[in-house]
């Protein structure tokens, strides 16, 4: 049994740092694609990239 337990937790876990690096890596290529060709500001990417990550998460902690 004790096995098993680790196991699932090791699953969940997995299945989390999935979904976050999923998350993320959406992001980054959204603020890339909002930005252009536009210098870079990377204060307001920073604030956009919080938005959208804070946004996805958010599904999943509801």
């Amino acid at each position: 049994m004790k096995g098993n337990e680790s196991m699932n937790e090791y699953k969940e876990k997995d299945y989390q740092i999935k979904l976050i690096d999923k998350i993320t890596s959406k992001a980054i290529k959204q603020v890339e694609k909002e930005r252009g060709i536009k210098a870079r500001n990377y204060i307001s990417e920073w604030f956009r990239y919080v938005e959208l990550v804070s946004e996805k998460l958010n599904k999943y902690l509801n």
